[in-house]
């Protein structure tokens, strides 16, 4: 026979159930702005019946229900949807930090409105054409002056916001790597929690809620990659390395790169190995300073070593108002502590290389007539594992045909010629390392085109070769010293300065070109007041002239190129970004369809369970006044 008590069980049951069942409402109404909270949804379930089938069961109706109980409480939620997210925000925060830089860097270079390096080089060169007229004018001499100084100022403030600016992406690394351990920590700590309420049987669906939106954050940073296999703990991968396993944690050393300035890089704490990313905020903000600004800050230092450069080697040869000749217009820093242009490149006290960024040969050619002679030049690639390459050349060859050879190899060399029509070499930006930029690395010729018919080397084969490697190779060059410049120390542009004495004296500056007395071959004399066929030369030079700014022919070419692949990345991230906004946008409405809180629903549901509850209590009532009848009235 069935308990007497059994119906206020039920309606008991029914109370404690629909009573979760409106707390659950509750909670769900209440985090109903939350953006990263999944509502929860409570699985009503029949109690087990009477009886289990038996032999000494009771003889009654098997099957007898026993009311309600709560079978779980489940978080809605689309994990699929989540891995899209995860994958969409690595990539979005990634075109995000690319977005973010190159937009500040167009603010720097400012074109084409404002006071910018083209429109400060092109005022440069005409006050030079106008010198060319007016060379007895001490006016338009300090014009040149002013133009001058102008023009090194902007290219100086350019060299320090794009510093500015890399130190600031370095900064940023820095504080982002920080968080990623932050968060990998929380993650663990969180991981640790779960399991031990998973392991008592319960489902903590607010730390769930609470690692899914750390784990979206820690996306953001990086492209990770999350094992949910084992149902025991959850793994979260960078790359092919554990950053999180269950409880342990793999945590990220953010070090100095002694190759790149002592730049932060990221190191794996337990391995000392590399973090090797992909995407994410932490691979577009190392993208960026390493390579993007890296690059434009490089390409500043050539434009201004090459305009210095060349502008000396034509003023070198002139005269000033004053007679004066042989005198620098810019003053270039040398890398290098001596006339010899040794260097002490690790450190250690001792010269161990020689760095000369520029060497002309001494003979004046026509570069349209063929050498007559042939051979093999080789030059050393200025990448890590510095590639020989190999130029042949042979007697029907011009010395223009080589050069268009030489310059197409890209080589780290350059060859161009100078205002003499004489060949000259210069070294361009490195591959491998910032601290090897406009170092000549390796000039070797089998035959007799660079020994005597350019007149650059001493001698022929790999014992006249030379090579920066060795100290003392100046003596392998046959050209005077003021046709060969030394490298400039690290970043020519921040130092771009007019020669002090220049700078006090205007009558300094080299208009005249000068004549040859006694058949030298040489301009070796004044060629009066008159005279402005110098500065013609120099205004010509690094507007017309392929004097080869790395490998660009001209400095508009150089300067062009530079602006116009930073408008071109700038324009991709742009895009991209864009893209991607609108993607992730897209599917956090998805996701929030699926797991976000309608107020309509909870409130429809919170009435529901109200009468639900009501009901329960209505019966434990009634069935409170039939054992009432029973137990006191029956009697009378």
């Amino acid at each position: 026979m069935g308990s007497t008590f059994s119906g206020l069980e039920i309606g008991k049951r029914g109370l404690a159930a629909h009573q979760q069942a409106l707390q659950t409402t509750g909670h769900n109404i209440s985090n109903a702005d939350n953006k990263h909270y999944s509502r929860q949804r409570v699985v009503l379930q029949a109690t087990d019946p009477l009886y289990e089938p038996s032999l000494n069961r009771a003889h009654l109706p098997g099957q007898i229900g026993q009311g309600v109980e709560i079978g779980s409480i489940e978080r809605v939620r689309d994990n699929f949807i989540d891995d899209r997210i995860i994958e969409t925000s690595g990539v979005k925060d990634y075109w995000a930090a690319k977005n973010e830089y190159l937009y500040q860097a167009e603010n720097i270079f400012n074109e084409p409105n404002g006071t910018t390096l083209r429109t400060l080089m092109d005022k440069f060169w005409s006050s030079w054409e106008e010198l060319a007229n007016y060379p007895e004018d001490n006016a338009h001499r300090s014009v040149v002056l002013e133009k001058a100084q102008g023009l090194g100022s902007r290219i100086e403030d350019v060299y320090r916001k794009l510093s500015q600016l890399r130190d600031q992406s370095n900064r940023e690394i820095e504080a982002h790597a920080l968080h990623l351990n932050t968060i990998g920590e929380n993650i663990r700590t969180l991981n640790e929690r779960i399991a031990k309420s998973e392991a008592l049987g319960d489902r903590p669906n607010d730390l769930y809620d609470k690692r899914d939106a750390l784990l979206q954050e820690l996306s953001g940073l990086t492209d990770i990659t999350i094992g949910r296999s084992d149902e025991d703990e959850l793994m979260v991968f960078i790359g092919q390395q554990i950053l999180v396993q269950g409880g342990k944690l793999n945590k990220v050393d953010i070090l100095g790169n002694p190759s790149k300035d002592g730049l932060l890089d990221l190191y794996w704490k337990v391995t000392g190995d590399p973090v090797l990313l992909r995407k994410g905020r932490l691979q577009g903000l190392i993208e960026v300073r390493d390579k993007i600004l890296g690059e434009k800050i490089d390409q500043v230092d050539a434009l201004a070593i090459n305009v210095m450069d060349v502008i000396n080697e034509i003023h070198k040869d002139g005269f000033g108002l004053n007679g004066n000749t042989n005198q620098n217009f810019f003053d270039i820093r040398s890398l290098a502590l001596n006339t010899f242009g040794e260097y002490d490149s690790d450190g250690d006290g001792q010269n161990d290389i020689s760095a000369i960024f520029r060497v002309t040969g001494k003979n004046t050619l026509d570069p349209d007539r063929p050498v007559g002679i042939s051979g093999t030049m080789t030059f050393l690639k200025p990448d890590e594992k510095e590639t020989q390459v190999l130029i042949p050349y042979s007697a029907n060859d011009t010395l223009n045909g080589i050069i268009k050879r030489i310059n197409a190899s890209k080589v780290g060399v350059v060859a161009y010629m100078n205002h003499d029509n004489q060949l000259a070499f210069k070294a361009t930006v490195a591959e491998d390392s910032p601290k090897k930029n406009f170092i000549l690395r390796h000039i070797e010729d089998s035959g007799e085109l660079l020994v005597g018919l350019t007149g650059m080397l001493m001698a022929s084969g790999p014992s006249g070769a030379y090579d920066y490697k060795r100290l003392g190779e100046i003596t392998k060059l046959q050209s005077k010293p003021e046709d060969i410049t030394l490298t400039p120390h690290f970043h020519p542009s921040s130092h771009f300065k007019v020669n002090e004495h220049i700078a006090n004296n205007v009558a300094n500056i080299a208009a005249a070109r000068g004549k040859d007395v006694g058949g030298t071959g040489d301009y070796n004399s004044p060629g009066g007041h008159k005279d402005g066929r110098n500065a013609l030369l120099v205004a010509s030079s690094l507007r017309n002239n392929p004097v080869m700014v790395d490998y660009s022919k001209t400095t508009d070419d150089f300067y062009n190129s530079l602006i116009s692949k930073l408008a071109t990345e700038a324009r991709e991230s742009k895009q991209e970004f864009g893209i991607q906004s609108d993607l992730m946008t897209e599917l956090e409405n998805m996701r929030q369809s699926v797991m976000g809180v309608s107020l309509d629903e909870e409130m429809a549901n919170m009435v529901q369970f109200q009468h639900s509850y009501n009901a329960s209590a209505k019966m434990i009532n009634t069935m409170n006044e039939i054992l009432d009848t029973i137990i006191n009235r029956l009697g009378a």
